[in-house]
């Protein structure tokens, strides 16, 4: 198994990528932003932008958004980079709710495979 900090997108060139030449979807909670890359494994990132309320609440959204993510990991088609960004309606929903749009975005995008 690799290490999480492998499995985390951290460099500004990746995230500028993703954000370039990938596709993205949008549901009610998450917007995901994804592109394949040349690894063998997918690493993604978590956002909340200052739009989504104070830092309270920004770091509220991207816990939620991580332990949803981590409900469904497994699934996760390999070679893929993921960026979830929290939209100002997570503020006040529950785990439960954001796991669900999660993995119907996730879905949509074809991002998950069957296991």
């Amino acid at each position: 198994m690799r290490d999480r900090s492998e499995l985390t997108l951290r460099k500004q060139r990746d995230f500028n990528r993703v954000y370039k030449r990938g596709s993205s979807r949008g549901s009610k909670y998450v917007v995901i932003l994804y592109n394949k890359n040349r690894l063998g494994y997918t690493r993604t990132a978590f956002v909340a932008s200052k739009k989504v309320g104070n830092s309270v609440m920004r770091n509220r959204a991207r816990r939620l958004m991580r332990e949803s993510y981590r409900s469904f990991a497994d699934r996760v088609v390999s070679g893929y980079d993921i960026i979830f960004v929290a939209r100002n309606t997570i503020a006040d929903c529950s785990e439960a709710e954001v796991e669900r749009c999660m993995k119907a975005a996730a879905a949509s995008c074809e991002l998950l495979g069957k296991h």
